[in-house]
């Protein structure tokens, strides 16, 4: 005996089929979402252990350079030194990309044992001992960069080493905050020279080249004279 299904039979389940294939889809998509979030989550932390929180408070550091007065990440011993007795200026660029606000953020300045602690646009605490400085920042909110001067001194040319022009070195920083434990660190790099007085590398129009023409002045001025009595 052959058995017919009426319509709404057929319709039921035709609808009972597809609901099934759309939850066994769905339920294979969230399986395969979990598993794959599970293996991004062990790529960062191991089981059992705390992830560690995003890097999103850093800190970028830059140095003036002596000729152009142009802050870059490091001068290296081709570029502008700096003379005993001179001042460095740097940059410390704070930035906050989360979507939090951190307080406070404290900021940690180590210097080298050639620099000492002359200013800085916040006030801190320097200990000459450990030639370090300490700044807080209040209230850093979501998306804020705040840029931080501070300047330093070369140490006179009898503290200098005789054996090492130029005497090349960098400068340290560390930016935390309670929210932001590990923080970021970052190093501006220049050189000392040890020899001679005053920035060196100086530009193509330094004083050689007007030492070098003042003659020719000279004589142009003589001839402008000769002229002017005939």
């Amino acid at each position: 005996m052959l058995y017919c299904a009426t319509y709404p039979q057929l319709e039921g389940i035709f609808i009972k089929g597809t609901m099934s294939k759309f939850f066994i889809t769905l339920v294979s998509i969230v399986l395969l979402s979990s598993s794959l979030f599970a293996t991004n989550v062990a790529a960062d932390c191991a089981y059992g252990q705390s992830c560690p929180p995003p890097v999103n408070l850093t800190i970028n550091k830059m140095v003036e350079n002596p000729i152009t007065n142009v802050y870059v990440e490091n001068l290296g011993s081709s570029d502008a030194t700096f003379s005993p007795g001179s001042n460095v200026t740097f940059h410390l660029i704070i930035t906050n990309s989360s979507g939090e606000t951190f307080n406070p953020v404290e900021v940690v300045d180590q210097f080298p044992n050639y620099l000492t602690y002359v200013s800085s646009s916040v006030q801190g605490t320097y200990d000459a001992g450990n030639h370090r400085l300490v700044m807080t920042l209040n209230n850093l909110i979501a998306g804020e960069t705040r840029t931080l001067e501070v300047v330093a001194k070369v140490a006179d040319k009898a503290q200098l080493p005789t054996d090492k022009n130029p005497l090349c070195t960098d400068n340290y920083s560390k930016v935390t905050a309670p929210a932001r434990p590990d923080g970021d660190d970052d190093r501006a790099g220049f050189c000392i020279s040890t020899s001679v007085g005053g920035a060196q590398n100086l530009p193509v129009a330094g004083f050689n080249d007007l030492a070098t023409v003042i003659p020719f002045l000279s004589l142009g001025g003589i001839g402008l004279v000769l002229l002017r009595k005939k």
